[in-house]
């Protein structure tokens, strides 16, 4: 069985509170130095969810003994954590990320970040280039430039009837907990961001994954498929669609889930640690 992820820590953004599920970085022998230079790892969920979303990767992560601090909090308005009486804008989103790592003293991180929170994680490193270490983005939503909200509504049902029973009353609690109300204001916020307008000013390196999760990882681990993924094909690496150092994973569909299988390899974190 893994081990639980480290306790949940109650911060002060904005003088409002912010949930925030952590894992403290495992210690190896001989490298104490090295642990206090790597960057920690943000996680950010997506429309409607919480930081409980991520509890199965906190899970995965805590069993591969990661050598990094990780943060998942409850965005502004979501879950546990408070926020205005109007819904946030993805760019208002992204500096209140950048609030949230200097609530947690941190100067600069690695950031992952599924469903709307991909919006919210570029918006940061447009925003705010110098507190990214790299982006890895799975199954990223992409504003209103390319779906128009019916077929966000379908996505979001076809979904539901791919994932487990468990998740989806997962899914169930949180939307109860944000409320039908700013669920629809987050929602049109959401399809009001066109992420693609400023991808030239994320200077971070940047992984994106959309479909199902792959059997070979980004540092070509193999892992064969398993429950409803093994009908689907591979993800292919797709290169030259994005600017600079960024590398792209495309399938069929896109999943709404952060999965374990999302972080089970060590492709992903090499692609972390590599030098810029």
């Amino acid at each position: 069985m893994l081990p639980r992820p480290s306790p949940i820590r109650l911060l002060t953004v904005d003088e409002r509170p912010v949930r925030c599920r952590s894992l403290a970085p495992a210690r190896r022998e001989g490298d104490a130095a090295g642990l206090s230079q790597r960057l920690p790892l943000l996680l950010l969920h997506g429309l409607g969810c919480s930081a409980d979303v991520w509890e199965p990767a906190l899970r995965c992560l805590a069993g591969q003994r990661l050598d990094h601090a990780v943060w998942a909090p409850d965005m502004a308005g979501h879950g546990h954590s408070s926020g205005p009486p109007e819904a946030l804008t993805i760019a208002e989103l992204g500096d209140w990320a950048a609030r949230l790592l200097d609530a947690l003293a941190v100067n600069r991180a690695h950031v992952a970040a599924h469903s709307m929170g991909a919006q919210v994680a570029l918006a940061l490193a447009r925003r705010h280039p110098e507190r990214i270490g790299g982006l890895v983005l799975v199954g990223p939503t992409t504003g209103g430039r390319h779906r128009v909200p019916p077929r966000y509504a379908a996505g979001l049902v076809a979904d539901g009837l791919c994932e487990p029973v468990l998740y989806t009353r997962l899914l169930v609690r949180m939307y109860r907990e944000m409320g039908p109300r700013r669920y629809l204001a987050a929602a049109r916020r959401m399809i009001e961001d066109d992420p693609f307008a400023g991808i030239a000013q994320v200077t971070a390196r940047c992984l994106v994954a959309r479909g199902p999760a792959p059997r070979r990882l980004p540092g070509g681990e193999r892992r064969p498929p398993r429950g409803p993924d093994r009908h689907r094909r591979d993800l292919r690496p797709r290169r030259g669609r994005l600017p600079g150092r960024h590398r792209g994973l495309m399938g069929r569909r896109t999943t709404n889930k952060p999965s374990p299988g999302a972080v089970r390899g060590s492709g992903w974190r090499r692609f972390m640690v590599q030098p810029r």
